[in-house]
């Protein structure tokens, strides 16, 4: 990110939290129907596998995105 002053990056820290909160949840109704057998034969197994995997890169993706504004905000210095 761009250099932001220490309250600009606090309200992108903040926003990219709350996207994270948002999304964070978006493929369990999937999963948990996959879980209960919505779909079977070997394409349901295929996209049974899938969809936990792309939850897991979601998940992923999500933590490291909150993570390294967390990073960043910790780094920017405070305005003399």
């Amino acid at each position: 990110m761009a250099d932001l002053d220490r309250e600009a990056m606090r309200a992108v820290a903040q926003r990219i939290q709350r996207l994270s909160d948002d999304h964070w949840w978006a493929l369990d109704p999937v999963c948990r129907f996959m879980e209960k057998d919505a779909w079977v034969g070997p394409t349901g197994a295929r996209f049974d596998t899938q969809v936990h995997a792309d939850q897991r890169e979601l998940r992923a993706m999500l933590a490291q995105a909150v993570d390294s504004a967390k990073q960043k905000l910790a780094s920017t210095p405070d305005k003399p």
